[in-house]
This record gives structure tokens, sequence and C-alpha cells, in this order.
């Protein structure tokens, strides 16, 4: 099993033991400042989360949120970009008036 942040893929241990002890170790690690960072913290969250129903059901929901959440970004910044150009392209604004 592996788990799918951005373009890289990480392997996830298959016993529930090393889920456990990966995720409990990440979420830790989150905590100390440096390399792993506060980075670590969601991460570990997630393989916590690949174990419990509700877990797994709330790691589904959010996915679908962030996506939708992130999709509409997309469509209001091609909205702004579409504006802005046809706003500069205004004929005769360039004209000098004689």
């Amino acid at each position: 099993m592996k788990i799918k942040v951005g373009k890289y893929r990480i392997p996830v241990p298959k016993s529930r033991a090393g889920r456990i002890g990966a995720g409990v170790t990440l979420v830790i690690l989150g905590f100390i400042p440096g390399p792993p960072g506060p980075g670590a913290i969601p991460l570990g969250l997630t393989i916590l989360t690949l174990d419990h129903p509700r877990g797994r059901r709330w790691r589904r929901v959010t996915i679908v949120w962030a996506g939708r959440r992130w999709q509409a970004s997309k469509e209001k910044r091609e909205m702004r970009r579409t504006a802005k150009r046809d706003a500069s392209v205004v004929p005769g604004a360039s004209e000098p008036e004689v």
C-alpha cells in the first residue's frame, strides 16, 4: 500500500502494528523542530487513519473538500486572468487623441 502525496508515493507498512508505529513516530517527529518538521504530522495522521473507519471517512471527506476548493480557486484565477487580459486590450485606448 502507498500513500500519494503530490507527485510522490510513500510506501506504508503492511502490518497494522507497523502502520500504527510509523504513524505515531511521524506525529512525534512533527513536534521536533528540524528537517522532519511540522510536515510529518499530517502524514502520520494519514497513516493512522488507515486502520480506523471514522478516520478513513474523515480522510475521504477532507480530500473531496480540498479538491473542490482547489478547483474553485483555479477557476477564479482563470476568470481574473481573462478579465485582466480583456481589460488591457481596450479598442482605441492606446491611440492618442488628436
